[in-house]
């Protein structure tokens, strides 16, 4: 197995360096010439979305919310479909980065401080899929997690900084396959194995003790939304060739993630009724217990494709607009390539410092995720609606939003009943409020 999944990001990274051999400019190495087909938008979609976060996150949370997990997947497809009306004014104002979107609506002010909050807020995200792929490493080779979470991260850092986009879109499509392989084939095997854990009852879907209508309110509002409006779409949608390959891909990764999500909940609740122990992720010890042996190595691919896939993806968008920040420039400039690579790994660096002091999957996701949806989601929707808003609300809406969100996720839940989901709401609240105080009106 060891050797196998060596061989694997071997076969990354020889695609990688050949990937980079065919970078000539900026438009080259972040958003491959914007010639993405249907097939390669889609998997590269998909691989974004299945990060370790995404699967290896939300069974690990079996045990407190079971079935429920399912609603990772399905509400990020509702967040992934109200991108569709979206479509013709993103294609048509496509850019580099989110921020460069958001500068053409808003003026430089405010994207200056998109520049600063989403590499921050990315970091986080990063930092879990750090944490996914030490784990992996961990159950399937036995390294210990420090050395895993420092070896992951090398190889994060590497395989992005050589190859930029050209590389992504090239190994996701297949990353994709594998990770969808992997979970099916894994729900089927649980399906035909009942070795529940005598007088344990999982957590149900929709609903259970640990999982309400308020979480899921919640979950809508930070997690699903930046599917609508998160960098990662955008930064994919970016490198289509054309509106029509955005529009299907999008349709098709939203029936995919539905399916997958299905099969994630089903995993999630089985995950609740087994006596775990150690420090591994339960979705490798779920196919431990079930899989047939040859069938291993196939689990093996997917979840290494489910941590790479979405790392590159991420470390290379947060990047990106670090990068751009600090240039300042926008031409075909190959010492913004060196900037960007070299930005890629201090990224990667700070998020391993991360990923060292802090093991939850999914409670560093959320907390990056929240951050960023209080603070960008509304601002990003307005200015796609053809809403205009003064430079200085948005900014304002931007970090009072995000402050409020990161309140939310930080603050001790036992004071004050609810703190947290309140300050989460008035996250938003806030945020809104800002921005229809300081909407331009249009002049007959």
């Amino acid at each position: 197995m060891a050797l196998l999944l060596f061989l694997y990001v071997l076969a990354l990274a020889w695609i990688a360096v050949r990937s980079a051999s065919r970078i000539k400019n900026v438009s080259d190495f972040f958003v491959a010439r914007r010639g993405g087909s249907v097939w390669m938008i889609t998997g590269s979609l998909l691989a974004t979305i299945f990060g370790g976060s995404a699967i290896i996150g939300a069974v690990d949370a079996g045990p407190s919310i079971g079935g429920a997990a399912t609603w990772f997947m399905l509400s990020g497809a509702l967040g992934l479909l109200a991108l569709l009306p979206f479509l013709p004014k993103i294609m048509q104002v496509r850019r580099f980065t989110l921020p460069d979107m958001i500068e053409d609506f808003y003026g430089k002010g405010p994207k200056t401080v998109a520049s600063i909050v989403i590499p921050v807020a990315w970091t986080g995200v990063v930092a879990a899929q750090i944490i996914a792929a030490a784990k992996i490493l961990q159950s399937f080779v036995g390294l210990n997690y420090s050395i895993a979470a420092v070896i992951c991260a090398a190889v994060f850092m590497a395989y992005t900084a050589f190859g930029g986009q050209f590389s992504i879109l090239r190994t996701d499509f297949l990353q994709a396959g594998f990770i969808i392989l992997g979970v099916v084939l894994l729900a089927f095997f649980a399906g035909r194995t009942p070795v529940l854990h005598p007088g344990v009852e999982a957590p149900a879907f929709p609903f259970n003790a640990h999982f309400g209508p308020l979480d899921l309110f919640l979950l809508i509002l930070t997690y699903a939304t930046t599917y609508t409006s998160g960098p990662d779409m955008f930064s994919r949608l970016f490198c289509a060739k054309d509106e029509k390959t955005a529009q299907t891909s999008v349709l098709v990764v939203a029936l995919v993630m539905a399916v997958v999500g299905a099969c994630i909940g089903f995993l999630a609740q089985y995950a609740a009724t087994l006596p775990m122990p150690g420090d591994g992720a339960k979705i490798i010890e779920i196919g431990k217990m079930v899989l047939p042996k040859f069938l291993m190595p196939i689990l093996g691919l997917c979840l290494l494709s489910v941590v790479l896939s979405s790392a590159d993806t991420t470390l290379l968008s947060s990047s990106i607009i670090f990068t751009r920040l600090i240039s300042g420039k926008t031409g075909d400039d190959r010492n913004e390539i060196f900037r960007t690579r070299l930005v890629i790994v201090i990224n990667g660096l700070v998020a391993l410092l991360i990923a060292l002091l802090f093991t939850n999957i999914i409670g560093m996701l959320l907390l990056a995720l929240a951050v960023y949806a209080g603070a960008f989601t509304l601002p990003i929707l307005f200015g796609l609606a053809g809403l205009r808003v003064k430079s200085k609300f948005i900014s304002l809406a931007i970090i009072c939003g995000g402050v409020l969100a990161l309140l939310g996720k930080v603050l001790p839940q036992s004071g004050v009943p609810h703190l947290g989901d309140f300050l989460l709401i008035l996250a938003f609240v806030v945020n809104g409020g800002l921005l229809f105080l300081g909407r331009v009106r249009k002049t007959p």
